[in-house]
């Protein structure tokens, strides 16, 4: 999905020509579907598509691309965050495309679509007049409305007959698909699992499967248009524009979330064994891992109460990412209230305790590195108990 940085991407040529109502279209033109590769920046990870009218006869070359977003919008993050963002459809030239594409290392494949003329003209009517600044801006979702289902949506909608793709999926969810892409960026990928809810973990259709441009592509590749009894591909060439080298990708090295928190967590068995063995608690690693938890827990909780994003309800990381620890610790941090709040810890060791296996029940998949913050607290939770049930 392609940022682009600039308020409009709209080149005066270009304006001009989607403005006009009057391109006809020549027998020589074609319409294709671009797929691009992913790249390593963060609007990026996951590819991008985009449609490509090219007609010689006219001397018309032009990509409309349904990916355009600008952080200069207001409140742009917050509104992405909150769910309601509005991306827009805009044109470029194709030569502005493509050296984009090269200039980023990013893989570019084009499928030429098997349409008639008629059906090529109003497709390019209908991207024209979706292309008009009354028309041009949707609202985003990643799963369910994006670069890749806009084109999707749009070769059904306007080919004279039923488009039937392949039926069989992956059988991995939205989540799983996700990860796929996500790995390049381990720390991103961290935490976009955090905050993506049950609704992630439901398994994608072959039709769903193609919110992600490679799977629009392999899709479309084996993809028929059906009408009374006639059947034709739809898609009748392939051309491959530009192969850039694959991302390297590796779950666990050494700046992966597992490893760092396997480490911290080897280090919090360590000290609290210390601990434990003296007598004595030193409490500035709970006050960190209880505002890390806490913390969590109210960005958890912020979207579940006002994020717009379906995929973000229902999130059963908020039952150990608890936003309560927040008011805990900055209660426990005022010594004339330990007292009274001790008991808090043989609650929260209960709880965490319980909530380890009860979560290979849940209906949804909680990542390596979340077991580890939850032991983290959890070792702590049981050395504070231990010395509370001692002394009651």
């Amino acid at each position: 999905m392609k940022q682009i940085l600039l308020a409009i991407l709209l080149f005066f040529g270009v304006q001009s020509a989607v403005r006009s109502q009057s391109i006809i279209l020549s027998p020589q033109a074609e319409i294709s579907v671009m797929s691009c590769g992913p790249s390593d920046l963060i609007h990026a990870i996951y590819g991008h598509t985009a449609v490509r009218v090219h007609d010689p006869a006219r001397n018309w070359d032009v990509v409309f691309n349904y990916g355009v977003f600008s952080f200069r919008e207001p409140n742009f993050v917050y509104r992405f965050a909150k769910g309601n963002a509005n991306y827009m459809l805009a044109p470029e030239y194709y030569k502005d495309f493509y050296d984009d594409y090269i200039r980023n290392g990013r893989s570019i494949q084009e499928q030429v679509l098997n349409l008639t003329l008629s059906e090529k003209q109003q497709m390019l009517n209908f991207l024209i007049n979706n292309a008009k600044p009354e028309n041009r801006e949707y609202r985003y979702n990643f799963f369910y409305d994006n670069c890749a289902t806009r084109v999707r949506d749009l070769v059904e909608n306007q080919v004279d007959g039923k488009v039937e793709f392949p039926t069989e999926n992956v059988g991995m969810t939205f989540r799983q698909h996700a990860d796929e892409y996500q790995k390049i960026l381990p720390w991103t990928n961290f935490g976009i699992n955090l905050v993506l809810g049950s609704p992630s973990d439901k398994v994608a259709s072959a039709y769903e499967e193609m919110f992600l441009p490679d799977y629009l592509f392999q899709h479309f590749a084996g993809a028929k248009i059906s009408k009374n009894g006639n059947e034709r591909p739809l898609v009748k060439k392939t051309n491959a524009i530009y192969e850039a080298p694959s991302l390297s990708a590796s779950w666990l090295t050494i700046h992966s979330p597992e490893i760092i928190l396997l480490l911290i967590l080897i280090a919090i068995f360590w000290l609290t064994y210390r601990q434990l063995k003296s007598g004595k608690i030193n409490y500035w690693i709970d006050y960190i891992l209880l505002f890390i938890n806490g913390l969590a827990g109210f960005v958890l909780l912020w979207f579940f109460l006002y994020s717009e994003h379906p995929a973000m309800a229902a999130n059963y990381n908020q039952l150990w990412a608890i936003a309560i620890n927040l008011p805990f610790l900055l209660l426990w941090m005022v010594k004339k209230w330990r007292p009274v709040l001790r008991w808090y810890w043989v609650v929260l060791s209960c709880w965490l305790l319980l909530f380890l296996p009860l979560s290979l029940f849940l209906p949804q998949e909680f990542a390596p590195g979340f077991y580890m913050l939850i032991a983290m607290l959890l070792i702590r939770s049981l050395l504070h108990s231990r010395f509370v049930i001692m002394r009651s």
